[in-house]
């Protein structure tokens, strides 16, 4: 874009038709020519760089072989890896950062970059493991009683702040968030046994309460009390010679039912009754 009068040679803003030094009108469809020749320069070289990145690496799917085989010796995921680094190189050549002549040495620096960057996650993984081997995490986890699907999650939930939140741990700082980490599940663990227990509760107090109504609408349409006016409790009374609920005999205690199963037990409710 020409920034410049044509004529004194003095600074022109984006909206000025004139020049304000020496009042010569600005030749714009200069300006738009210009400017649609740089967007066009630009388009072709974002294009060219696309291609030679796609001769690096490959396809979106199938990856050149050498580019494969390179992620392979570092140890680097070829599938998910390899994705990365063909999305951060297309992301810098969209922005006008890499050139066709600079992409193949930002491919090569991307992989040496998650190279050391896996190096590091092993290291971080290892001393993790080594933590959760020590007598002093292992003591900690069996005197709070932590069972071994929490002390994973707990490893896990350290695992997760080392390698994707990048969290700048030490040995100690580690430790005590493991210790944090063994409270809160403790605490989530009595929280859990009290809402099933809370649950069984309102289950046995919602069974009262249906066996209450049950009762009360069985003595609204029929039933009563043991007593003496029930016609079975009275013929059971009078065959067992005055016995209510049972004798003692050489045999034991025994108790007394109606001929229709029931006990026999004055003031007790019976829907029998008749």
């Amino acid at each position: 874009m020409n920034n410049f009068c044509t004529n004194c040679g003095a600074k022109i803003r984006k909206g000025d038709n004139f020049c304000t030094h020496c009042g010569t009108k600005i030749d714009k469809s200069y300006m738009v020519q210009n400017n649609h020749l740089n967007s066009a320069s630009d388009t072709i070289e974002k294009k060219n760089a696309k291609k030679e990145l796609k001769r690096v690496v490959g396809k979106r799917i199938l990856y050149n072989k050498n580019f494969a085989n390179e992620l392979h010796m570092k140890s680097l995921d070829v599938i998910n890896t390899g994705k990365a680094i063909r999305q951060q190189v297309e992301k810098e050549i969209d922005a006008g950062q890499i050139k066709i002549g600079g992409v193949e040495y930002r491919v090569n620096q991307l992989i040496l970059e998650y190279k050391i960057k896996k190096q590091e996650e092993n290291k971080k993984l290892k001393m993790l493991d080594e933590l959760f081997e020590s007598e002093e995490i292992k003591s900690e986890i069996r005197t709070n009683k932590i069972d071994q699907t929490h002390a994973i999650s707990i490893k896990d939930t350290v695992k997760n702040k080392l390698i994707n939140e990048q969290a700048p741990m030490n040995d100690d700082e580690i430790k005590y968030f493991i210790k944090t980490e063994t409270e809160k599940a403790i605490n989530e663990y009595i929280k859990k046994i009290k809402g099933i227990q809370e649950q069984i509760n309102n289950i046995h107090i919602k069974e009262k309460e249906i066996k209450r109504e049950k009762i009360k609408e069985n003595e609204m349409i029929s039933g009563g009390y043991c007593d003496l006016n029930c016609q079975y409790c009275y013929e059971e009374l009078f065959d067992s010679g005055g016995g209510v609920v049972g004798d003692l005999d050489s045999e034991g205690y025994t108790e007394y039912y109606c001929h229709l199963g029931h006990s026999i037990i004055l003031g007790r409710y019976c829907e029998d009754y008749k």
